[in-house]
């Protein structure tokens, strides 16, 4: 027997609704990774059981709002800011003779609410990746490279963003609270 009866675990039910808005970059992109950081926080955000993504084809804002109130989510535009993405030959290392390609990236990913547009969250990571490459594939290993730290970025901006989400809210003491704190 694998398992026990009375084990099974439903699994927890989505909070939050999310809509990728776009992808913001500092620095220069080419169409190809800016598409990429977009697609590659959709996937990060559905592997993840508090992310919902459909809403079963509403279309229009007042759709949106209105099946969010049904299903008693959260929802949020998101935006992934691209601050820095740096990529760096340096010479070998002794004893070789391949070229070493360094890659970083820094990003942020900030939610604002559905409705009102409120910022509501964010979330900043940072990846690097370095290898030794050879020169005829030094461009195809950079942009394999740059994707992987997009992705390691992402995800360490989103357990942020997820853990900023989870913290209670504060609420401001009323006067009569502060009144009798003073006495």
């Amino acid at each position: 027997m694998l398992g026990a009866v009375g084990t099974t675990r439903a699994a927890p039910a989505a909070k939050y609704y999310f809509q990728l808005h776009e992808v913001q970059s500092q620095i220069a992109l080419d169409g190809d990774i800016r598409q990429f950081a977009g697609e590659a926080l959709k996937t990060e955000l559905a592997s993840r059981p508090e992310w919902e993504s459909d809403l079963g084809g509403a279309a229009s804002r007042e759709m949106i709002v209105a099946e969010l109130k049904k299903r008693r989510l959260s929802g949020f535009d998101l935006v992934v800011k691209i601050t820095e993405l740096k990529r760096d030959v340096q010479e070998a290392r002794p004893g070789s003779r391949l070229k070493r390609l360094v890659v970083s990236v820094k990003l942020s990913v900030l939610g604002t609410t559905l409705p009102g547009e409120k910022i509501a969250f964010g979330g900043d990571g940072e990846a690097g990746a370095e290898a030794e490459v050879t020169e005829r594939r030094m461009d195809e290993d950079a942009r394999a490279m740059t994707k992987d730290a997009i992705k390691d970025a992402l995800k360490q901006a989103v357990d942020q963003a997820v853990l900023k989400l989870g913290l209670p809210k504060s609420e401001p003491l009323n006067e009569s609270k502060r009144r009798r704190r003073k006495g």
